[in-house]
């Protein structure tokens, strides 16, 4: 096969990636995860079968948030000392003083935090985008209304009022930081530390209001970040359970709670003025205008169902995807989805298996969700049109995306039963449909809980396809098929299953897990993301953890894993053994490095043949992964990863060396300017010689006049250099590529639903067509959108 065609199976949208790590990956295990921690060191503190209960006051009265926690209504409401260290540290006291006070009105449930700080000029808080500030100085709480251990809304606020939410999943294990709720609140830097107060409506809450008397499951949270990120909480955690949310302490009272007006109305206006050109044609510029009304409607039909609907929706995002690398790359990655009408309650449709990856729907005309709870039984369910439907076309060695010029339709249905805190069941059934097209799945699963410390998960799924001819003219034309898992496929019906079974162990000083998963040759889920089929897996991963309190060091992690992998036929796909080693040190420092040796098939000789043995070569490789990051100022983050060692020269079929290295900087040049520079760099080279180069840069500046108000400037510029003395199957003008794109947007957010934005972007092309950077594309748009409650 050649080079030009293995490119061309590569779009964009879904080409794979080396990203830097999200900064802050330990602020992100001590405020969300439950893993890789020290058991309690204060006996009497950590029975978790003894909850503590508060009593929460009912005040028919709404506060002033305003920052002023003196407020004679903060003096009648419940409080409570948020004062232990359960992260790193075995719940110890807290360093720094820190008080909460809830009270409720019926309506919304309001809490008020004093974070007292000896040295208020290291306050790491800065002004910047909603969810950008789980790294910064937080405090919030962790809701569970349901008091069922599932799923825990996350509320928290930086000293500078930057609302920060999102949702637990403890089913999966998942932290959805991209869903947003309508809540208030307000913060300000005292003399001896900040303030928030915080208003959090119940129309944002699922509960059951059929119960007079209601129990709610929480935990309030400080994350304190110093020289060491510290996760201070009114409440012990007992390290030997791996579910934190069944640890959580708990609020009675809410006896008048109702959901108050819970109808969101929101119309939008979105105007796009568009200009493109062939630039190799010298064509001048082809101008499209285009003007879309459209409204989504958000009903919570009681305090437990909730349905959304849209018609025309808006699905625009102002953020521009990072830079990916697409060069060598043999399956489609992952991109996530951050469009609100898929991200509300998409908790309920997880499984093991990714199922439901609403990304796929690309440019729907209407759509309806309804989720919900009643006792012990969770459902959802979804429906969608598409006037653009694409999927992927999944193999074992390869994988690609497939596109069908068809309207479609799409929708997914889930069910749980939770027969007790340790066992569930569920099932899930999708279904995309066109003219010529369709795929549906159906699937089990459930979770067990054998002990607090261990837990089993298993699924099994079938699916039902049909593919159009379309789609095999592209990929096997005169039955000579570019894709081995096409290679038997006609138009007519086809079918296969697959399953999964995993066990996991958490305790204080050991993590264990073992899956062992089958996909079958024929099993497709094309509503989800499954870049595999006829692939069977069985991997096993085993840490020991290590703390300190007292040295320069305050975590440390020593691992090894195994992963194995072959077809239907027992042939080999990969084999690779790792070790690896985690540390935590001063400056919110990490390192980890991770060293594999792996036996790896490259692609096949012909692609035609479905066998792996003799159809392939099989490549013997040793390699490292590296990755740091530190914060040595409250406004100066650096992080890098970096892969050296052996690699596969996927397009020539031979082995070579390969450096891949990712530094990000992020420097708060002041409370409201924010510079975040990534620069991606790959090399592959063979005897001596490179194969291929890519460099991507990734500027984004911010300036946040408020928490509202924000300007973002975005820079990413991707090059591309294939060596044509050291490429065999290269031919033609493909050996460079260079695009940059830059994008300027300004945004205003009253809420995630009332907004306007306001932008310019453009993409310029060079390659060995075109001499000299060109533009091809410019855009010029407007959104307008208004939450009507």
């Amino acid at each position: 096969m050649t080079l030009l065609f293995r490119r061309h199976l590569m779009p964009k949208l879904l080409a794979s990636s080396l990203l830097s790590r999200a900064h802050s990956t330990a602020t992100a295990l001590v405020l969300c995860a439950s893993t890789l921690v020290p058991t309690s060191a204060i006996a009497e503190q950590s029975d978790s079968k003894q909850k503590q209960q508060f009593s929460i006051p009912y005040i028919q009265q709404a506060p002033v948030l305003d920052g002023d926690v003196s407020d004679k209504l903060w003096q009648q409401a419940a409080h409570i000392p948020v004062n232990i260290v359960n992260y790193p540290y075995d719940n110890t006291p807290s360093p720094v003083q820190t008080d909460a006070y809830i009270y409720e009105d019926g309506e919304n449930l309001y809490l008020a935090f004093i974070a007292k700080d000896p040295e208020p000029e290291k306050i790491q808080g800065f002004i910047k985008a909603r969810d950008a500030a789980f790294a910064d100085d937080i405090v919030g709480i962790k809701l569970d209304p349901f008091n069922d251990h599932r799923l825990a809304y996350k509320f928290f606020v930086n000293p500078n009022g930057v609302q920060n939410d999102g949702i637990s999943n403890e089913m999966t294990g998942d932290e959805n930081n991209l869903w947003d709720g309508l809540w208030d609140a307000y913060a300000k830097v005292s003399e001896d530390g900040y303030r928030v107060e915080m208003a959090i409506p119940y129309r944002e809450l699922n509960f059951d209001e059929s119960v007079d008397i209601k129990t709610w499951g929480f935990e309030l949270i400080r994350i304190y970040p110093r020289d060491t990120i510290l996760r201070i909480s009114n409440m012990p955690i007992d390290k030997n359970n791996n579910c934190w949310a069944c640890q959580m302490q708990e609020m009675v009272g809410f006896e008048q709670a109702k959901l108050g007006d819970n109808v969101l109305l929101t119309p939008s206006l979105v105007y796009g003025h568009e200009s493109t050109r062939d630039i190799y044609q010298e064509q001048d510029w082809q101008t499209n205008k285009d003007v879309d009304l459209g409204l989504n409607l958000r009903w919570g039909i009681t305090p437990d169902i909730l349905l959304n609907a849209t018609i025309n929706p808006d699905f625009s995002t102002v953020e521009a995807d990072a830079g990916q690398l697409t060069v060598n790359k043999t399956s489609a990655l992952f991109f996530s989805e951050k469009r609100p009408f898929f991200l509300d309650n998409a908790e309920y449709f997880a499984t093991p298996f990714d199922l439901v990856h609403t990304r796929n729907i690309v440019d729907p005309d209407w759509g309806a969700k309804l989720t919900g709870r009643n006792g012990q039984h969770a459902f959802a369910a979804f429906v969608s049109n598409d006037h653009s439907t694409s999927f992927i076309l999944p193999g074992n060695l390869f994988s690609t995306v497939g596109n069908v010029n068809e309207q479609s339709f799409a929708g997914a249905v889930r069910y749980r039963y939770d027969v007790n805190d340790d066992l569930s069941f569920g099932a899930l059934s999708t279904v995309r449909d066109s003219d010529s097209y369709h795929n549906s799945v159906m699937s089990f699963d459930s979770k067990y809980k054998l002990s607090p410390s261990n837990t089993i998960k298993a699924q099994f799924s079938g699916s039902q396809t049909k593919y159009p001819e379309e789609i095999l003219a592209d990929y096997c034309p005169n039955g000579q098929c570019y894709l081995a898992s096409l290679v038997d496929v006609t138009n007519e019906t086809f079918t296969d299953k697959a399953y999964l079974l995993e066990f996991d162990h958490q305790s204080e000083f050991w993590r264990f897990s073992s899956v062992y998963q089958h996909i079958g040759q024929k099993f497709r889920a094309d509503l989800g993301f499954q870049p595999y089929s006829d692939f069977n897996r069985f991997s096993t991963k085993v840490n020991r953890m290590f703390f300190s309190e007292n040295a320069w060091w305050s975590q440390a992690i020593l691992g090894a894993k195994y992963d194995i992998n072959h077809n239907d036929n027992g042939e080999l796909i990969s084999k690779a053994s790792a070790v690896s080693g985690t540390i935590w040190g001063p400056w919110q420092s990490l390192f980890d490095i991770v060293i594999t040796q792996e036996d790896k098939v490259g692609l096949r000789f012909d692609s035609n043949v479905q066998a792996i043995d003799g159809n392939t070569n099989l490549y013997h490789l040793y390699y490292a992964d590296v990755y740091g990051e530190l914060q040595p100022l409250p406004n100066l983050y650096a992080g890098v990863s970096l892969r050296i060692g052996d690699g596969v020269d996927n397009f020539n079929d031979r082995q070579g060396d390969i450096v891949e290295l990712a530094p990000n900087i992020r420097w708060n040049i002041s409370t409201h300017l924010e510079a975040n520079v990534t620069y991606v760099y790959a090399d592959l080279s063979v005897d001596g010689d490179y194969v291929y180069k890519q460099n991507i840069a990734d500027l984004r500046m911010t300036y946040a006049f408020d928490v509202n108000n924000l300007l973002r400037l975005t820079l990413v510029y991707d090059s591309v250099q294939l060596n044509p003395d050291n490429n065999p199957n290269l031919y033609g003008s493909l050996d460079k590529e260079h695009n940059l794109s830059t994008e300027l947007v300004y945004s205003y957010k009253l809420n995630p639903q009332t907004v306007f934005f306001l932008g310019y972007a453009d993409n310029a092309r060079k390659d060995g067509e075109i001499s000299s950077l060109t533009r091809n594309q410019r855009n010029v748009f407007m959104k307008l959108s208004y939450a009507w409650l």
